[in-house]
């Protein structure tokens, strides 16, 4: 293999031709943190034409993937590595999700959620980002280490490490093993491991900035500094950068805008006729008030009276659904501002490297918002009620005011710190050990939530002006301060039959409020390995490691009083989130070992063993609450005639530990999206009350896989590799929720036969009082298509033990160079992922569906889009200072088949739509100068000019799978045709 870095061959044409490739990096060819990388690969710079073709001799290193130094064209593992050269190809600086998704394409699938999670709750991020390889379980390492989570987790939010907290313009290089890893790394790294190396040993200054614009007032604008310096032998380098995108709106796209059919609960719309809602507030008017006497004047003795007169027409809840655009309030990527510094430093305290020191601190801020839809409730007017039109109550009132929507305010504070010591023993054995600490917290503020307790007061009047009961008094009785120990204070009667126009402002103090949640995730952890050669065989040397590891996880969370699932407080905030106080921690213990062994080497003449080498790993993890693991792996690599042929393969056990939460986190409550009662019934608009719970028994996930791969570097062909990777996943006890359109579904199918009859009731959450359970099938459906009111249904959806995945698929990477004498240098790469099967098991006993081709969300999983084929593909043209490079993603065509599986099987409504192929290309020109004179002070600069997605191509609908954006903004970026230029400084 050449020890050269690549650039990102088209994915389109190189379908047509019939291969799948890995673009915009190169494989198999970096080091980890400790690593000395190899002559004409240090700080990712692309081979130039007076360099040499190859090094003499490759530097030991240690790669993702093993403990064990070996020269990376040795390795075992299947590792891509994201390189400087590969961001700036890319075109994408600001956040980790976005990047890997584009240039390394096995990133697929719904779980990679990062900035489009702007306007569903289902996918709880709280703003930060989640990488998966292959929709599993992936282990996202820094610098080879662990750090912690997410503290969103603290509330029932998704279990993942959040990329934002660390800035692109600290990372040296990203490495993705795509193969599973336990036995190496422990728990969650079943789809494999992203490790995140940090720049270090940086000598000089560098100072750079990015501003891009997209249509839709769109702006991405960031900059940074890396300086790097040794003083009096300690090595130090400090980074920082900030950067910011400005959030997206649903109506700044077409495919996204008007978006209809969503929501039918809105200002101006009461329950009539046996339908919520089955009556609307007539065009051209306010408020009922504004042609009917109201209060104690009141004449009108039910709503058909109303209707009758022309005040309200009658309607049904998917008519005033197919009325209302809901893409004016909703954002469709969050707003991002990211700031993050980070200091390396390492220190030879004795000669020879026999003792080093060396550490890292590494801080982050970001800051997201999103807005959503303006929170709406049910409500009622009491007779005599000031603005009440009716002589009795009028009950089934939809309040909400859509000046004020729903918005998220997530700050998240990311803090790693590592000190460690490193030291040979003698010229074949080293050792390392290291102690971090690492915590996320994070702040959430929810703003415009309706505070519950004044509601009623709020609507009822009864007073004057100046605190007088009178009756049908125009002024309200409320208490101030969201708290039951404020004072009293007198506002405006609320009236919540009118829309906007009809509403004085100054009747909603004290109404509208900010839920405030708090949430904090860490990790403390100590491990020490040796690593060494053992003795020698004739084919070469036993490379062995050996390895301990102490950690704590901690998790803790709560909200303000009014957020409270339980007690005096409880669910005082009407569109927030309730959950109790949460804190817990476990330990885990861990031992580990590694040995490679070569059995034959290049120096003998073994027909078909030009070289052969088998590799061998264990680890054992004591958890103190969720048990013990034990897993393999075995591998081999085979050169059979030479080494223009290596083929790899591996066997492997891996697992995913119970979260926390999972464990023991108290129960959530939310209003579910009204996605699930459209998927399963066909009723838009829609939304229930949901609870989350924990599962005490949950136990951990494992899973199997089988690896194999060649790679191919003709001597006839200089410069050209090829790399082919098959994996095979099969992952039992898949750990989440059993989703709230699985519960639904089978209820109404079944009646008191589902084996979820006890997670579904009318009237309050089951085994609570006034909870009455459905027992015959189709009630479920019944109670909705007869106006039943939504908000009186609870489901209950604890964590469990799911089926199973099976998953087969393939990564293939083409690199190819050409350096000439005058016209300088050309490089192609593509990277690829084939889907041969994703197939999924809701729960035991259900049987397995394919999701690899379709588009899916919700129902009997989180699939999201895996298509069967995707590419990101680069060609490259180096000549004199010029760079030009041309880029290609290409995804294949899906079927939208909404929400999957049984509920998908079982409908008469959705039907296969088919989903379009994606095909973007991007353009990026560069030039910069390099000055090695010693006195000059500016040392070199940059600049560059970049279009990404050329042809403005926006998403491809699937408007069944993903009726939030009637498109998969994650898969397929919505922000259509981006501008930006690029500048550093060099010193």
């Amino acid at each position: 293999m050449q020890s050269l870095t690549v650039k990102p061959l088209f994915g389109a044409l190189l379908m047509a031709m019939g291969t799948t490739c890995a673009a915009g990096v190169s494989t198999n060819l970096y080091a980890g943190d400790t690593a000395q990388q190899s002559p004409g690969t240090a700080q990712g710079t692309t081979k130039k034409a007076d360099q040499p073709e190859k090094p003499a001799t490759l530097a030991t290193v240690v790669v993702t993937g093993s403990n064990l130094p070996v020269a990376p064209d040795e390795v075992v593992v299947p590792v891509v590595s994201v390189d400087n050269d590969a961001i700036k190809a890319a075109g994408v600086n600001a956040n980790v999700l976005d990047l890997l998704r584009k240039v390394v394409p096995s990133f697929a699938g719904r779980s990679n959620t990062g900035t489009s999670n702007a306007n569903n709750n289902n996918q709880n991020t709280a703003g930060g980002s989640q990488l998966q390889l292959r929709n599993l379980d992936t282990l996202v390492l820094v610098d080879g280490r662990r750090v912690a989570t997410s503290g969103i987790n603290g509330i029932g939010g998704k279990s993942f490490v959040d990329v934002n907290q660390i800035p692109i313009s600290a990372i040296d290089h990203i490495e993705v093993l795509t193969d599973g890893a336990s036995a190496i790394y422990g728990s969650d790294a079943i789809g494999g491991v992203v490790n995140i190396i940090l720049k270090k040993d940086y000598q000089g200054a560098e100072v750079g900035v990015r501003y891009g614009a997209a249509s839709g007032n769109y702006r991405e604008k960031s900059g940074y500094f890396v300086a790097g310096t040794t003083l009096h032998g300690v090595h130090i380098t400090v980074t920082g950068s900030e950067s910011k995108t400005d959030p997206l709106y649903q109506d700044a796209r077409s495919f996204t805008s008007p978006l209809y059919g969503r929501i039918s609960n809105i200002p101006g719309t009461v329950g009539a006729n046996g339908h919520l809602p089955g009556a609307i507030l007539a065009s051209g008017l306010n408020s009922p008030a504004q042609d009917n006497p109201t209060g104690t004047q009141a004449i009108a003795p039910s709503i058909n009276s109303l209707i009758a007169n022309g005040t309200y027409l009658a309607t049904t809840p998917t008519a005033v659904a197919d009325g209302f655009d809901v893409s004016r309030y909703q954002t469709l990527l969050e707003r991002q501002d990211q700031k993050g510094l980070s200091a390396n430093l390492s220190a030879d305290l004795l000669d020879d490297h026999k003792l080093t020191a060396f550490g890292n601190v590494l801080y982050s801020r970001t800051k997201s918002f999103t807005q959503w839809l303006p929170v709406r409730t049910t409500t009622s007017l009491p007779a005599g009620a000031p603005y009440n039109p009716l002589t009795t109550a009028f009950n089934q009132i939809v309040f909400g005011y859509l000046p004020r929507p729903q918005q998220f305010v997530n700050q998240a504070e990311g803090l790693r710190v590592v000190a460690g010591l490193r030291g040979d023993i003698n010229s074949n054995w080293n050792w390392e050990s290291t102690i971090d600490h690492s915590q996320s917290k994070l702040e959430q503020d929810q703003f415009n939530l309706i505070y519950a307790p004044n509601m009623a007061a709020a609507v009822a009047g009864g007073y004057d002006a100046q605190g007088n009961p009178v009756a049908g008094g125009a002024y309200s009785r409320v208490q101030a301060g969201y708290s039951s120990s404020g004072p009293f204070v007198i506002q405006p009667a609320l009236n919540p039959l009118a829309v906007t126009s009809g509403i004085n402002p100054a009747m909603l103090a004290n109404l509208y409020g900010t839920e405030v949640i708090h949430a904090k995730s860490t990790l403390d952890a100590f491990d020490a390995k040796l690593v060494g050669k053992a003795f020698h065989l004739p084919a070469g040397t036993i490379g062995v490691a050996f390895g301990v590891e102490a950690r704590r996880e901690s998790l803790s969370a709560y909200t303000d009083a009014n957020g409270r699932n339980t007690g005096p407080t409880a669910h005082n905030w009407i569109g927030g989130t309730s959950a109790d106080p949460f804190s817990r921690s476990r330990d885990v213990d861990s031992a580990y070992s590694e040995v490679r062994v070569p059995i034959t080497s290049s120096s003998w003449s073994a027909p078909g063993f030009h070289a052969f080498d088998l590799i061998a790993a264990a680890r054992y993890e004591h958890y103190s609450d969720a048990g013990n693991s034990l897993v393999p792996k075995f591998g081999f690599r085979w050169q059979p005639v030479d080494n223009q042929v290596t083929l790899r393969g591996s066997f492997s056990r891996s697992y995913t530990a119970p979260t926390l939460y999972a464990l023991y986190g108290p129960t959530d409550t939310r209003l579910v999206g009204s996605g699930v009662i459209q998927s399963v019934f066909g009723l838009p608009g829609l939304q229930f009350n949901g609870e989350d719970g924990n599962n005490p028994r949950l136990k951990p996930s494992t899973a199997v896989t089988r690896s194999m791969g060649i790679t191919f570097a003709p001597q006839a062909v200089p410069g050209l590799t090829a790399s082919l990777d098959y994996s095979s996943v099969d992952q039992h006890g898949y750990p989440g929720g059993i989703g709230f359109t699985n519960i639904l579904q089978s209820v109404n199918q079944l009646g008191a036969a589902s084996p979820f009859s006890a997670n579904l009731a009318l009237g309050n959450f089951p085994g609570q009082p006034g909870a009455t359970a459905f027992t015959a099938p189709g009630q479920v459906d019944a109670y909705l298509r007869s106006g039943g009111n939504p908000l009186n249904l609870y489901a209950i959806d604890r964590f469990t033990n799911l089926g199973g995945l099976h998953v087969r698929s393939a990564n293939m990477t083409v690199d190819y160079y050409v350096v000439t004498d005058h016209a300088g240098t050309f490089t192609v790469s593509t990277n690829g992922a084939m889907f041969f099967k994703y197939q999924f098991q809701a729960l035991p006993g259900q049987p397995f569906y394919n999701y690899a081709g379709f588009a899916t969300n919700n129902g009997t999983g989180v699939q999201g889009t895996i298509p069967r084929f995707s590419f990101y593909t680069t060609a490259d043209w180096q000549y004199g200072n010029w760079d030009l490079t041309l880029g290609n993603h290409y995804i294949s065509s899906v079927t939208d088949i909404g929400p999957g599986g049984l509920v998908y099987a079982q409908s008469t409504t959705l039907k296969p739509i088919p989903v379009s192929s994606y095909t973007t290309w991007d353009l990026r020109l560069g030039y910069s100068v390099d000055r090695s004179a010693p006195n000059a002070i500016i040392k070199g600069w940059s600049a560059a000019l970049g279009i990404n997605n050329i042809a403005n191509r926006m998403p491809p609908l699937a408007p069944q799978a993903f009726t939030d954006n009637n498109a998969d903004v994650a898969t397929y970026s919505p922000i259509g045709r981006l501008i930006y230029g690029t500048a550093t400084l060099k010193f």
